[in-house]
């Protein structure tokens, strides 16, 4: 009788141990089925055994079924039969939704037609009355990133009054959000769950009506698109593999628990750029991943090969790095805040090439209280208490790195001076190419033109590496130790990175409209100034670290050091122990590192050989 009740638990209640074997994997694997894909994939058992098949190969435990994209709902039985199907086999099943306009549904933007209009009345009756259809069909949704608009057509102007655009725009998308989505949903279904998912183009949020502050309190969960894609191509912009990262850290510090996963694409990746996305995520703290789309994965390119094939390096790095913090330079952000002005400031997407330096930055949304290592570029001047804080940090000790467009903004003499500056800045100087470089005594070369601001040599700081032209040298890292009046020993220093990125105007008039519009030479400084930036930073653990640009360091509590390759090729970083005593530096020997991956140790010194697009683990005791 014993034995027959075993198996009569076995038979009912496997698919659930099936998901609590899966929920243990970090990070938990899932996707998302587009409307016209479910009709096409899922309409038949087959085909909806074949999916299953491949969603166990990878362990996906959840599948997002979207039921209302561009005002096109599948078959209501269709979605039944899909959804049931999924659940009986073991796996969880929410629902989708994507607010781009249709042919009958909504009205789109005047601008960007995928947007809609969300202060027009029909879009408003068509979304609440097609939502109280679908709302019963799952308890959770999740909202595609298109939640948002550019529309400037009569109505908006009129509604928006004397309010800037994004003011406008992030009052209109919050109550809409309550008013037009959430509430009729819970009018026939209480129980419902809405999840916001973040774009990656973090930078623009507050000008399209993304509002970071108050959507994580009136969604039930929010999720990160860290899709970056090629850096190389136009065609999503060139956008850094570090962006992701960026995005999910930052909003997390928003969100804080509220943060559910990560979600990236297949779109315009190379194999190794898509799997850099997943490993990105993970060293940012998601615990779960979306794979848009489904049926790009199920038709087995290169790109979800490779996944698959690396998914049990993906699973270790999950392992390894879960409940351990993050270490490393603070990098404010406030929420809403500008990276460019009209005076010329142009620090868009600037945290980015932050992290393909190799500064190792963490992203926070309030001013850090205890950090000892603060990044200020010309958003954090958003906060009209950032010069009270600064000095509130000079005074405990920090190094505080900033940009000259953040001195610009704040535009308080007395900072600028405590930078090293007697005068202002002047952001609109004209920009050098600069192929020689000098650190110290010595001069290093970049195999293509880097483009400097010609900023002028601060007479009360250490320049710390510069730009050789004939007019002189340009500052791309100066230093300026604060003195202590009442004691010898120096109050905090400030460094000033010579580093500018993008403009609004230049986006703007771009076909990208919302990422980066050009490729920037920062990419192509060489590593003898990359290195003497990285030394000039005070790393959380005593290690000097000297490798190429476009390399990632990620610290984190426990001893651990992750580093990422942004190279086709292999390259080389060098690892010096600090400290006193045996070098205790090895690679990681429970993550499978990559064909190519090694590491050889040289007295104090660890040099670690990465293979491309891949990461290295490196560990201590």
């Amino acid at each position: 009788m014993v034995r027959i009740l075993f198996r009569l638990f076995f038979v009912l209640f496997f698919p659930l141990s099936v998901v609590f074997a899966q929920s243990e994997l970090v990070p938990r694997i899932e996707t998302y089925v587009t409307p016209s894909q479910m009709e096409r994939l899922f309409a038949t058992a087959e085909g909806r055994a074949n999916a299953l098949r491949l969603f166990r190969k990878i362990k996906m435990s959840k599948v997002y079924l979207d039921v209302l994209r561009s005002g096109h709902s599948p078959n209501r039985q269709l979605v039944v039969e899909t959804r049931d199907f999924f659940i009986q086999n073991g796996m969880e099943v929410s629902g989708g939704i994507t607010t781009t306009s249709g042919k009958e549904f909504g009205v789109p933007s005047s601008r960007t037609p995928i947007f809609l209009n969300y202060q027009s009345e029909k879009t408003r009756q068509d979304m609440s009355g097609r939502i109280r259809e679908i709302a019963t069909l799952f308890d959770e949704f999740i909202i595609d990133d298109f939640f948002a608009s550019d529309d400037e057509s009569r109505i908006s102007v009129k509604a928006k009054e004397n309010r800037s655009w994004s003011a406008y725009r992030l009052d209109l998308l919050t109550d809409y959000a309550r008013h037009y989505l959430i509430s009729p949903a819970r009018s026939v279904n209480p129980n419902i769950r809405f999840i916001i998912k973040y774009p990656q183009w973090y930078d623009r949020f507050h000008q399209f009506g993304y509002d970071v502050v108050r959507e994580p309190k009136i969604f039930d969960c929010v999720w990160v698109g860290t899709e970056t894609r090629n850096p190389k191509t136009e065609t999503y912009g060139y956008v850094m593999p570090t962006e992701g990262y960026i995005n999910y850290c930052w909003l997390h510090s928003i969100a804080k628990e509220k943060t559910g996963g990560a979600w990236f694409d297949f779109h315009d990746c190379t194999p190794n750029m898509y799997l850099m996305q997943a490993y990105q995520s993970v060293l940012a703290g998601a615990e779960r991943i979306i794979l848009f789309d489904t049926e790009s994965f199920i038709k087995q390119g290169a790109s979800a090969r490779k996944l698959i094939n690396r998914s049990e390096a993906l699973f270790a790095l999950g392992g390894l790095l879960h409940n351990r913090k993050a270490l490393g330079m603070a990098a404010y952000k406030p929420p809403h805040s500008d990276g460019s002005d009209s005076a010329g400031g142009a620090n868009l997407y600037i945290y980015d090439y932050i992290a393909t330096l190799g500064l190792s930055p963490i992203m926070i949304a309030e001013p850090p209280d205890s950090a000892p290592v603060i990044f200020l570029p010309r958003h954090a001047a958003a906060n009209p208490d950032t010069d009270k804080h600064l000095h509130r940090w000079i005074k405990r000790g920090a190094v505080i790195v900033v940009t000259p467009d953040f001195l610009a903004a704040l535009n308080d003499p007395k900072i600028t001076e405590l930078a090293g500056y007697t005068e202002g800045l002047n952001l609109k100087a004209a920009e050098k190419n600069v192929t020689e470089f000098r650190v110290g005594g010595k001069r290093f070369t970049s195999d293509s033109p880097v483009k400097l601001r010609a900023l002028p040599v601060p007479s009360q700081a250490e320049v710390l590496c510069a730009g050789i032209t004939d007019e002189g040298d340009i500052p791309i890292l100066t230093r300026r130790q604060i003195p202590n009046r009442k004691q010898t020993t120096p109050r905090g220093s400030i460094l000033v990175l010579n580093m500018s990125t993008f403009t609004h105007k230049e986006i703007i008039e771009s076909e990208l409209l919302l990422l980066p519009p050009r490729p920037l030479t920062i990419k192509d400084w060489p590593s003898g100034v990359v290195n003497r930036i990285r030394r000039a930073i005070p790393a959380p653990y005593p290690l000097q670290i000297d490798g190429p640009n476009n390399t990632g360091v990620y610290f984190y509590e426990g001893n651990v050091l992750v580093l990422t390759s942004f190279h086709e090729s292999p390259v080389q970083v060098t690892l010096t122990w600090l400290k006193k005593g045996p070098n205790p530096l090895r690679l990681d020997k429970s993550f499978p590192h990559a064909n190519g991956t090694n590491a050889q140790k040289k007295g104090e010194k660890l040099v670690v050989t990465i293979a491309p697009w891949e990461p290295a683990v490196v560990h201590w005791k």
